[in-house]
């Protein structure tokens, strides 16, 4: 969870998206539910109400999964064109906004004891619920989010996206210990190689 956003860390359990075949870390509606408890966006309850549905009907829930798939890929043509200047295309948003229209009649906002959330009714599906979720923080980064700030990682496999927060904006890895790291010592490497 390095994103600084769930809608980008979901869109991080995919990787080599400029390969064009994307390959998917979830491996199916238990791991996207797993990572969506994980992430915040299912409790306990959701979880032992996803295996249920699952079992019960595991060709609705594969189907769902494909949703979330298309979903990830449709996030990743939007937030990616706006890191490289592209133009976000009419189909990504139309999609993203289908994809709310769709779970929007299952939530409503509740206070519990610690504080506000998103609650869906309990006839509707767990991914759907985790999938509204995730396409309002998506909503609410493009409306209201500090753009500027959205970076893919700098590392030479890595195509990750997250938000800057860093004080000067000038953080170029997802994650130090991973990509900057091997970053850091390729470039030792090279100069090492260069002087000798």
């Amino acid at each position: 969870m390095i994103g600084g956003n769930p809608a980008l860390d979901f869109v991080n359990t995919a990787a080599y998206w400029d390969s064009g075949d994307p390959e998917d870390r979830l491996g199916g509606p238990e791991g996207l539910g797993k990572w969506a408890a994980l992430a915040g966006l299912l409790g306990e309850e959701d979880l032992a109400l996803l295996e249920k549905e699952i079992a019960e009907d595991p060709a609705t829930a594969e189907a769902a999964f494909e949703d979330a798939q298309a979903l990830r890929a449709t996030l990743w043509r939007i937030f990616s064109a706006i890191v490289r200047d592209g133009d976000v295309a009419d189909a990504d948003l139309e999609l993203l906004d289908r994809s709310k229209l769709r779970a929007a009649g299952h939530c409503r906002l509740v206070r519990d004891e610690t504080g506000f959330r998103r609650r869906c009714r309990d006839e509707a599906p767990a991914l759907e619920r985790a999938m509204r979720m995730i396409v309002e923080e998506a909503e609410d980064l493009l409306l209201n989010g500090r753009l500027d700030r959205l970076h893919l990682c700098g590392g030479e496999t890595c195509d990750w996206l997250f938000i800057d927060t860093s004080k000067n904006g000038r953080r170029r890895w997802c994650d130090m210990a991973t990509c900057g790291n091997e970053a850091k010592v390729k470039k030792f490497r090279k100069r090492k190689t260069k002087a000798a």
